[in-house]
């Protein structure tokens, strides 16, 4: 796949970003990128970007969008006008904000529309959807594969693209036309003249690799992209799971989430694999690191396997001396450098079982705290009444929750059992609960805790 082009059809998505250069640039470019890779896969571009745009909108919805913008291409291809692409992309923002549009819609369109010309077209193409209520891709069956692939044999490669692309909307589209070429490429060759489950596992081993890379690049590009005060979250990880000092960690941290945020909504998939690449080297070159023979052994790995072994890698409680009294009006100070991020890492650190993005928040709770106080009047009295010590203690109880339920889920019936837990408490907490229900839950958890010896 040429990455010129998916550059280019982002720019056409903002024609602004190569007007620097001028209209019959854009124009000249496109244009020998749409004979290079041809009309159909042009087009599976556009389905990408704007199925990542716009997750919330339908099949149909995103391949109009992708449609219509392909058809400008098409075109402008063929009109000798210089500002053939300006004037259809007006056209294309006029539409969008139609009452009627079949466009796919966004929650803040409506303020885009709001505008005119140049700059509607600018706050379009900068709308993205941020929230996380669709689920990580759940791999059909192989009979569900080649029921679709039958039915849908003439589009089943865009649909799967649109269904990939807006559960993965913040990775580089490279990597979601690559999955889907895999995958298309499965289902082509294990579904006929009947489903074969050989081949399909044959098919799966091949791709084992790029899907847990692309498992792990969807995670660490979601929180790079959703959560607000993901340094301080990823800078205690690293300092636990590494067991590194402060700045260690906190150089460690900011190498790679500079990579992330140069690199995850890049549509062309070298930005990242070369930061992460890059990264790698880094990470297991670094002579203060006090590697375990587990580390060791991812980092013998290739570099983007690298990564999603040290990411599985079992993190321990780290404890560090000298954490600040939070009343203290020491951490104001600026003979202390980074002192409020020093401490948030050291209560951080200590933290082994929780995730990155409920670290995160916390630790991003405690920061806006911290600060605020360091603006007020009396900074030791704000402390004081901020219950700090209150949500640090809570960090400490979710840490300890999470490690309980993942104590749970590592047996063979794990995950089960762990169910069975969630629908005692969640039914059978409460003074008047049902005594049928509760005396069967009751009993399951029991039966598991037997079974298991947990």
């Amino acid at each position: 796949m040429r990455n010129t082009a998916l550059i280019l059809i982002t720019a056409l998505m903002v024609p602004a970003l190569l007007a620097d250069k001028g209209k019959n640039y854009t124009k000249e470019n496109v244009c020998q990128e749409l004979k290079a890779i041809g009309i159909e896969k042009f087009k599976e571009m556009f389905t990408v970007l704007y199925s990542q745009k716009f997750p919330n909108g339908t099949f149909e919805e995103v391949n109009c969008v992708a449609d219509e913008m392909t058809k400008l291409a098409e075109k402008c291809c063929k009109d000798a006008s210089p500002d053939c692409y300006d004037k259809g992309a007006t056209e294309i923002s006029e539409k969008s904000c139609g009452k009627d549009s079949p466009f796919p819609k966004h929650p803040d369109i409506e303020q885009c529309c709001t505008l005119q010309g140049h700059e509607r077209k600018l706050c379009l193409a900068s709308l993205r959807y941020s929230a996380d209520e669709l689920p990580s891709l759940i791999e059909p069956t192989n009979e569900e594969i080649c029921i679709e692939y039958t039915q849908y044999k003439k589009n089943y490669s865009a649909r799967y693209v649109y269904e990939f692309a807006r559960r993965h909307r913040n990775i580089p589209a490279g990597f979601v036309l690559n999955a889907t070429q895999n995958h298309v490429r499965m289902a082509g060759k294990c579904c006929h003249p009947a489903v074969k489950i050989s081949c399909f596992l044959e098919e799966r081993l091949q791709m084992g690799s790029s899907n847990t890379f692309l498992r792990f690049l969807t995670n660490v590009c979601n929180n790079q992209v959703n959560l607000k005060s993901y340094k301080f979250g990823l800078s205690a990880y690293y300092g636990n799971l590494l067991g590194l000092s402060f700045e260690d960690a906190s150089a460690i941290s900011s190498r790679f989430q500079s990579g992330l945020e140069k690199c995850c909504l890049q549509p062309q998939p070298e930005c990242i694999i070369e930061e992460l690449t890059s990264f790698q080297k880094v990470l297991c070159s670094e002579s203060k690191l006090n590697m375990s023979e587990d580390f060791r052994k991812c980092c013998r790995k290739p570099a983007l396997e690298t990564l999603p072994c040290v990411d599985d890698l079992e993190r321990q409680p780290r404890q560090h001396p000298h954490v600040a009294d939070p009343v203290s009006s020491q951490l104001c100070e600026e003979v202390q450098p980074h002192g409020i991020d020093r401490y948030l890492f050291l209560i951080g650190v200590k933290q082994s079982s929780i995730s990155l993005p409920v670290l995160t928040t916390v630790l991003g709770r405690i920061k806006n705290t911290i600060t605020a106080c360091c603006s007020s009047a009396d900074v030791t009295a704000c402390l004081k009444e901020s219950k700090l010590k209150k949500t640090t203690a809570l960090l400490s109880k979710l840490d300890n929750t999470c490690s309980q339920y993942l104590k749970l889920i590592q047996s063979e019936r794990g995950e089960t059992q762990a169910q069975a837990w969630v629908h005692l408490t969640t039914s059978c907490c409460f003074k008047r609960s049902p005594a049928q229900l509760c005396q069967k839950l009751t009993e399951d958890v029991i039966k598991y805790d037997d079974d298991t010896g947990v």
